[in-house]
């Protein structure tokens, strides 16, 4: 049992390509919605792009999440853990109001309608875009709480919480609960069954069933998403998620050494630098590209993800040091935890 737990708690390569891939993605699906909310004729293939992401890739990312956090829970210290919750908080707390302060003063040349006192509803409603750190805070808090539960009972009540969510959506809307409401089934299906799921994604007999599936599926779920059931939602997306990590894990197989797939995985290392800096970019260089008339639905979306690697790497740097360090890392005393 033991030598089993180990693969949950180790750092493997293809869970940070799947984080870098993933992260790339995200920029990629933030444009698509601003298209869509900037454009209205020829976007179909937008709004099949939107299909996609939307039916995976925020629950692959807190799946992963789940799976690498387990270390953290079951064997470091409440207080060390509460240092990263704090950190979650801060972080959380700091580029709100970042967001909000860029999004408010481009109020009068995009599309972004932020209204001025949005930013006192943070604790329930948060900014554009930074649910996620909100989200990610939330479920470490709870798994925390929960992680000497039975695992059957909180997973049998995360799945009921994403069903009723989902076929009653608009219960909490505008709130932080209807995002948390849907996501954290994954979070701790990554937590509690992860070992599981890794003996499912390194199988030899899904390998090639993997890509086939996430190919021919994600198809059918571009064209025709809104005529799944909300039931079976969650089970696609779980399904999704693990046909990619399964591609993630051959892909590690086969091009371990390459020097490009060693890029991707250090995309996946600054991932959060990349999450935090991007939301500036689908709408500035769809601005720019309308300005040069050089405009195109794929210009303004590769230069969006081109840019928020280039930014995020930026970060990733300066954040070491100050004053850049206070926009990602909380000021504190550090003690050793371990």
């Amino acid at each position: 049992m033991k030598r089993l737990e180990k693969h949950v708690v180790e750092r493997h390569m293809w869970l940070d390509l799947a984080k870098g891939l993933g992260i790339c993605l995200v920029v990629m699906y933030h444009t698509c919605e601003g298209i869509l909310n900037s454009f209205q004729q020829d976007t179909e293939s937008i709004m099949a792009l939107t299909n996609f992401f939307r039916s995976w890739l925020m629950p692959m990312f807190f799946m992963v999440s789940g799976m690498l956090i387990r270390r953290s829970i079951n064997e470091k210290s409440i207080q060390a853990n509460k240092s990263k919750l704090l950190d979650w908080v801060y972080i959380y707390v700091v580029w709100s109001i970042i967001i909000y302060l860029v999004r408010l003063l481009s109020n009068s040349f995009t599309n972004t309608n932020m209204a001025a006192n949005e930013i006192l509803f943070i604790l329930w409603d948060p900014v554009p875009t930074i649910w996620f750190i909100y989200a990610l805070a939330l479920s470490h808090a709870l798994t925390l709480l929960l992680k000497n539960q039975s695992p059957t009972l909180v997973l049998s009540t995360a799945l009921t919480i994403n069903l009723v969510n989902g076929a009653f959506f608009g219960w909490f809307e505008s709130s932080i609960f209807e995002k948390f409401g849907w996501i954290y089934l994954f979070y701790a299906l990554g937590f509690y069954k992860g070992n599981e799921l890794i003996g499912i994604i390194k199988s030899q007999k899904l390998s090639l069933l993997g890509p086939i599936f996430f190919i021919g599926f994600g198809f059918l779920l571009a064209l025709y998403r809104g005529e799944f059931h909300p039931f079976s939602k969650p089970f696609i997306s779980v399904a999704m998620s693990l046909a990619f990590l399964i591609m993630c894990y051959r892909v590690e197989l086969l091009l371990k050494d390459n020097v490009f797939f060693k890029f991707w995985v250090y995309i996946g290392n600054i991932s959060l630098f990349i999450y935090l800096t991007h939301f500036v970019f689908p709408a500035a260089t769809r601005m720019v590209l309308l300005k040069l008339g050089l405009y195109s639905f794929t210009a303004n979306i590769l230069a969006a993800v081109a840019l928020a690697m280039i930014i995020g790497f930026i970060a990733s740097k300066l954040s070491k040091t100050q004053p850049v360090k206070l926009l990602f890392n909380r000021p504190q005393l550090r003690n050793k935890m371990e």
